[in-house]
């Protein structure tokens, strides 16, 4: 099944795309976080989140640790482009993205994996109840300063995307900072026309998730 993202389609063409790469080593539905119509990345990778602009593609493909893909044969997980860049504060309190708010008690797995777990309280950073970072994440996760948006997207989860070798973007062999930047626009461009013609939206649960749990098809669109 296929759980639409609210977003307009990309129709414009370009071959200056910039796109940017990482393996993941967890899959939740929290980093990123692909529910309600926007995908969000707003914990982990901090060097991604303060480096990045808005335009750029993040990528983010299977590892070993995660489901046991090895160097060279990783698949897609997501695929998001930047539309917004915001503090942790603003996202905190923009209502467009209070469904993302997690809810500790819910049986519903997309109402407890949410990502919108930072704000600021005189002038504080505070971390809201969530089962998925503890006061020891903290400082990494606030040291990416900003919450990536992205309104154009396509999430696999747990049935991640074999990418052929003749669009296949650069990735690291293992951890990166920054993300692996695929240097050559029009590989990338064509990665993204890839990946984008399978449908945007969710295709599939995340990796790790609730046995029968089908709360990620049926979610609170943002806004």
């Amino acid at each position: 099944m296929l759980v639409k993202g609210g977003a307009p389609r990309m129709t414009d063409r370009t071959i200056s795309v910039r796109l940017y790469s990482y393996k993941q080593t967890h899959d939740t539905g929290f980093a990123p976080n692909p529910f309600h119509g926007v995908c969000t990345l707003a914990t982990c990778k901090p060097g991604i989140r303060r480096s990045k602009r808005v335009g750029d593609w993040i990528a983010g493909f299977t590892s070993k640790e995660l489901n046991g893909d090895r160097v060279g044969h990783e698949r897609l997980i997501f695929l998001m482009r930047v539309a917004e860049k915001l503090p942790f504060e603003v996202y905190n309190t923009d209502p467009r993205f209070a469904a993302k708010i997690p809810a500790r008690g819910s049986e519903r797995s997309v109402e407890t994996v949410g990502d919108n777990i930072y704000g600021k309280r005189d002038g504080d950073i505070f971390q809201r109840p969530n089962r998925s970072h503890t006061d020891e994440d903290t400082a990494k996760d606030t040291g990416g300063l900003f919450v990536l948006i992205g309104t154009t997207f396509a999430y696999f989860g747990s049935a991640p995307l074999s990418i052929p070798d003749d669009v296949r973007p650069k990735l690291p062999v293992g951890p990166t900072l920054h993300g692996d930047w695929t240097k050559d626009p029009v590989r990338a461009q064509e990665f993204v026309d890839f990946v984008l013609a399978r449908g945007r939206g969710i295709h599939a649960q995340p990796t790790s998730w609730r046995t029968g749990d089908t709360s990620w098809k049926t979610q609170r669109p943002c806004g």
